[in-house]
């Protein structure tokens, strides 16, 4: 914040608003956590919902990007799922509640639903892509013995 004199201020006002701007600067500071870790919340539950990879999980279990349930709901096991959307509705409405200044609601409780969210929907999605993995494994056939012949006689 910026307070100069050239705004019709004196300087008893000055220094109250100065005081004021020390006096709110952690609580201002919090808040800004709270918000900035309510936005996260919010994009982890999207990209769970739509946008992601498989590979991307696997390697790096930190993502901020993970698998669409709605991609693969197919594939997934019903109860792992009502568990990761159950964190998923638990997190939004805590990251509502931060956005919506409850007092109550910390940014470490925000990063603490986060992490059990993604914790939940890295589970259930590896699960997804062992089934690929194992359904790419066996579907690839080794080749026929007559081939390999004929690719030794040139």
């Amino acid at each position: 914040m910026t307070i100069a004199s050239s705004s019709g201020l004196n300087d008893k006002e000055i220094e109250r608003m100065v005081s004021d701007a020390e006096q709110y600067a952690e609580q201002d500071k919090a808040r800004r956590d709270v918000i900035e870790e309510s936005n996260k919340a919010e994009s982890v539950c999207i990209d769970t919902e739509k946008g992601g990879n498989v590979a991307s999980i696997c390697v790096n279990s930190d993502t901020d990007k993970l698998l669409a349930m709605n991609e693969f709901k197919d594939q997934l096991d019903a109860s792992e799922k009502e568990k990761v959307t159950k964190h998923m509705a638990e997190l939004r409405e805590v990251a509502a509640k931060g956005q919506a200044g409850d007092g109550a609601v910390t940014a470490d409780a925000i990063r603490e639903k986060i992490n059990e969210t993604q914790q939940a929907s890295l589970g259930l999605f590896q699960k997804v892509y062992e089934k690929k993995n194992a359904e790419n494994s066996s579907s690839s056939t080794p080749e026929p013995e007559e081939e390999k012949k004929e690719e030794k006689k040139d």
